[in-house]
């Protein structure tokens, strides 16, 4: 198997690399998407959602990215409530399967990681195909998308839709007490200066831990040893992204590990001395990976208009450049600037990344943590 693929353009076959197994994604399903809607079908679409009055979102937390999440759409579409619910990862599925199972139907969309939709609302068949609901005039037409097409993370196509990815920085560090400049390798870590000075989001379930586990787990110069001796390190681990920032931030730990890269942005703009350490200057290279630059639709959702109209408004530019904006990535929509997105987040020419979001590397995860509980602390 396949982790890595090499680099062809500064913002090209990367990017759309890095949301698929290979260095071509699935993205054209071997079925048929819904027909789009427009004019006179379109407005009856916009006055059902007008009748349903609100939709239901699962997204990243964060308060920016709640403002970028509703506010817009709201003002475009006023009398349509944006019920939006900020989750990590690892909070979507049980949120949303226990409640299904019971025949009720409270979200219509999840905007979330690659990990939660692939290894948990999928087995659960919560979710159907995306296509089915891009009917809009903004959305119906994946010509303005990175080569002409939709990306999507799962191996049919047909899932979980892909809509932007960036190189990782896999950790930060308290910038009053640390410098990233320390860090030329995964390996400094293991430094004793850094001993009882991590903290962990914890890699056992979805989100940014298990997201550099794998890498570390999948590099060949590192794998199970690495992280076999990371543990003498004796890091703590954590569920919550924004008690691991606030406590590094404060000095408690001077290196967090695998924390919400939406709240490290919004901590960051805050002023606080959070630093990211740029993947660019490690030796074993980088990763790219989706984060939570991902969605999915829910099976009969609650709402079946506004869910058609909230993908049309998120998925034009308007609301890619909203997204953007405010999570610091690059959407795969080729008509949104990305001038806010930081230099070091963008996959580079020639460079070879890790591709973290794809459906191999993410069904790898039980394997992972089987191997963690022999050697991490839980």
């Amino acid at each position: 198997m396949k982790y890595w693929l090499r680099s062809g353009a500064l913002l090209g076959t990367v990017l759309l690399a890095a949301c698929g197994g290979t260095a071509a994604p699935a993205s054209t399903p071997a079925r048929s998407a819904a027909k789009p809607a427009s004019g006179a079908a379109w407005n009856d679409v916009v006055a059902a959602a007008k009748k349903e009055g609100k939709v239901s979102v699962i997204g990243p937390q964060g308060n920016e990215m709640r403002e970028a999440l509703t506010q817009g759409f709201m003002k475009a579409y006023p009398g349509i409530e944006v019920d939006l619910q900020s989750l990590p990862g690892d909070q979507t599925g049980p949120k949303v399967i226990t409640p299904m199972a019971a025949g009720q139907r409270i979200v219509d969309i999840g905007i979330t990681g690659s990990s939660t939709a692939l290894e948990t609302l999928l087995p659960a068949n919560v979710i159907v195909p995306v296509k089915d609901w891009l009917v809009g005039p903004n959305d119906s037409d994946p010509s303005q998308w990175l080569n002409g097409k939709y990306s999507f993370s799962d191996k049919a196509g047909l899932y979980n839709l892909v809509f932007s990815a960036y190189v990782k920085a896999p950790w930060v560090v308290n910038g009053d007490q640390a410098s990233p400049s320390e860090f030329k390798s995964n390996k400094d870590l293991l430094n004793p200066k850094w001993k009882d000075k991590m903290v962990f989001r914890s890699p056992r379930t979805a989100g940014g831990g298990i997201s550099v586990v794998t890498y570390w787990y999948a590099t060949p110069s590192l794998g199970k040893e690495f992280i076999k001796q990371l543990a003498t390190q004796n890091f703590t681990i954590e569920n919550d992204d924004r008690q691991i920032l606030d406590s590094t931030a404060r000095g408690k730990y001077l290196v967090a590990i695998g924390a919400s890269d939406v709240l490290t942005n919004e901590f960051l703009s805050r002023g606080l001395p959070l630093k990211h350490v740029p993947s660019s200057q490690l030796a074993e290279g980088a990763y790219t990976t989706s984060g939570n630059g991902t969605l999915v639709v829910f099976k009969e959702p609650p709402h079946p208009n506004a869910t058609k109209l909230y993908l049309d408004y998120f998925l034009s530019k308007e609301g890619q450049t909203a997204w953007t904006n405010t999570a610091g990535v690059a959407s795969y929509r080729k008509d949104v600037p990305h001038d806010k997105v930081a230099d070091y987040l963008v996959p580079k020419e020639g460079v070879t990344y890790q591709d973290n979001s794809s459906e191999e590397l993410v069904k790898l995860k039980p394997e992972i943590v089987s191997y963690l509980d022999t050697v991490w602390p839980k």
